[in-house]
């Protein structure tokens, strides 16, 4: 096998998570929906370390993580936030629509983070804005402690504004 594939997959695995993830919170596991959002970020947070143990850091495989952290930190956690809140309430229509929007919104803030991060230098070994990975594995987690639905949803537009803020963060 060929080294340069092997952080490549680890990244696959990530989106792999992700989708599984949705899949799961859709019918309705969302205990399981957490458990895969939080192996994507362990998928996440590997591939970028493989990648340079090994030699093999590509652009493709760069863009290629931002992409699958839009699905594993962004549509996941947010489908996650949804499915829960529609569960628990039983809203209206017109307050669905609104949770639907807000998580529309934090998708949004997410993958403009990630192009501003893919487009921009790091300063001073600051990045600009809270990662998506961290919001989504947060919100994930979060979501297992039974909040009340208002305190999850101010978390999710909390950490849709984190994202996009001009917040240094330091790298780890």
């Amino acid at each position: 096998m060929n080294k340069n594939f092997i952080p490549n997959y680890l990244t696959l695995c990530n989106i792999f998570c992700g989708f599984m993830s949705i899949l799961t919170t859709a019918h309705g596991y969302f205990v399981w929906g957490t458990v895969f959002i939080i192996l994507a970020m362990l998928a996440d947070r590997y591939d970028g370390i493989v990648a340079r143990k090994l030699g093999v850091v590509s652009e493709i495989g760069h863009d290629l993580d931002s992409l699958c952290d839009v699905v594993s930190f962004g549509v996941a956690p947010a489908t996650l936030i949804f499915e829960i809140f529609i569960t628990n309430d039983k809203p209206s229509t017109f307050l669905m629509i609104v949770v639907a929007i807000l998580c529309g919104v934090y998708v949004c803030c997410g993958a403009y983070r990630l192009a501003r991060f893919n487009v921009t230098k790091m300063k001073n070994g600051y990045y600009q804005g809270v990662p998506i990975t961290t919001c989504g594995t947060v919100l994930a987690v979060i979501s297992l402690i039974k909040l009340p639905s208002i305190a999850m949803l101010i978390l999710l537009v909390l950490s849709s504004y984190l994202m996009v803020s001009n917040i240094k963060i330091k790298k780890i």
